[in-house]
């Protein structure tokens, strides 16, 4: 009997209190929900009703990283160019070991990418380089004055390196394209909002060039240029990376075809794609001697892409190939392959199979 005294003390107890629970009045819900709302705006912490401690925040590791840009300006001819050469770390930090270098040009408001990225291990501070940046005229080009040699080289304790070298790097101010014999220019047709379309005539084909964009990053567009002619087209490139300060409708592009010396005549061409903006007028008539009315526009030019081989044509005479030629003959209309996948029914919930059934069935129609 003694042992058993202590648990039934202990039920006892419990008993009396859960009756005192079970007397007590239930609190109002609008109540509860106030004192809640009141202490929450007394302290916004959060606080759990186990007295638990808040969980534990997850921050974010801030990795800062550097790279330096050097600004370079000069005039080609009357075209105001500027370079800026980037030098980045591969570890972010102004310290001993590898460096990439990127070299880009701005032209009137637009930025794009020369050359390839050139790896240096530097072991002098990369905070105060000095650059030798020249261009000189290139070999006799059309349009006149459009063709520029550039070089660029790294100078430190009197010893140059040579970094960056380009033969072809076109621009140039109110350039003369008729001076280019047989050209075929396209027509600006319709300007839309992310693109342009262009009417031409390539040796006797008619022609519809499209440049398009779209962004790729803060001022970043990436071009495209597609064709078409009778009902079939192409892309002729889709990679081409400016940057623009302003409203990329705000410029257009002079496309142009040189017919090349090829069999059949007129199945091959030169084409070349310019971006032209509006060049800024300038602020004191001193600088050129006279004054410029505004209705006389100035246009700058830069060349960004080109092509010697783009085959297309119309009515031409595969016969002029020659008698050693042999043309093959068509054997009638085409076969139509059609293709059918055998999918069988997934009960819901349950797995599709692995495996999928291809079945090939041919008709060929006379």
């Amino acid at each position: 009997m003694s042992s058993r005294r202590p648990n039934n003390v202990a039920n006892l107890t419990t008993a009396m209190h859960l009756a005192t629970i079970d007397d007590d009045e239930c609190p109002d819900y609008d109540d509860v929900m106030t004192r809640s709302n009141t202490s929450g705006s007394a302290n916004s912490r959060w606080q759990s009703p186990f007295n638990d401690p808040p969980p534990p925040l997850n921050p974010r590791r801030q990795v800062r990283r550097e790279r330096y840009v050097y600004t370079y300006n000069l005039v080609a001819g009357s075209t105001p160019i500027q370079f800026m050469i980037s030098v980045g770390p591969e570890n972010g930090k102004p310290e001993p070991g590898e460096y990439t270098f990127k070299l880009s040009m701005k032209v009137n408001h637009v930025e794009s990418s020369l050359c390839d990225p050139e790896k240096l291990k530097l072991r002098v501070d990369p905070r105060q380089l000095d650059f030798v940046v020249f261009v000189f005229p290139g070999k006799a080009s059309l349009p006149v004055g459009a063709l520029w040699s550039l070089r660029v080289w790294l100078r430190t304790k009197n010893i140059c390196h040579r970094v960056f070298g380009d033969d072809e790097l076109l621009v140039g101010k109110d350039l003369d394209f008729n001076s280019i014999g047989d050209a075929s220019f396209a027509r600006l047709k319709t300007p839309n909002q992310n693109n342009q379309v262009y009417n031409a005539w390539v040796g006797s084909a008619p022609v519809t060039f499209i440049v398009s964009w779209k962004s790729v990053d803060d001022g970043w567009y990436e071009y495209s240029l597609e064709y078409e002619s009778g009902g079939v087209g192409g892309i002729l490139f889709d990679d081409v990376k400016l940057r623009l300060d302003g409203d990329p409708r705000s410029v257009s592009f002079t496309i142009y075809t040189v017919p090349l010396t090829s069999t059949p005549p007129g199945a091959s061409h030169r084409i070349r794609v310019w971006m032209r903006s509006v060049a800024p007028f300038p602020t004191d008539s001193r600088a050129n001697g006279s004054f410029q009315m505004p209705f006389s526009e100035s246009f700058i030019y830069q060349r960004i892409w080109k092509s010697d081989a783009f085959k297309l044509g119309a009515h031409l005479d595969f016969g002029a190939l020659g008698s050693k030629v042999v043309l093959g003959f068509s054997s009638g209309a085409p076969s139509t392959i059609t293709t059918t996948r055998a999918e069988p029914l997934v009960a819901f919930g349950a797995s599709p199979p692995r495996k999928q059934v291809e079945r090939t069935a041919v008709n060929v129609v006379f």
